[in-house]
């Protein structure tokens, strides 16, 4: 669900902080599920490979 249709769905405010809290809360808690895992990333087609956490920014890649 995008923001526009979060507004359009829950028009008071109070609701639509509740419901903004909740997904919010909810992908956090997914996302610990996947805090182990790494991405492997290469931008030059495979000459240079850097891992970086799942989810993370790219400014925490690593050279391999």
């Amino acid at each position: 669900m995008n923001l526009q249709e979060l507004v359009e769905k829950y028009p008071n405010d109070q609701e639509l902080g509740k419901k903004v809290r909740e997904i919010y809360w909810n992908n956090r808690k997914a996302m610990e599920e996947y805090k182990d895992l790494v991405v492997y990333e290469s931008p030059d087609g495979g000459k240079t490979v850097y891992q970086r956490p799942f989810g993370g920014d790219i400014s925490e890649r690593t050279l391999v």
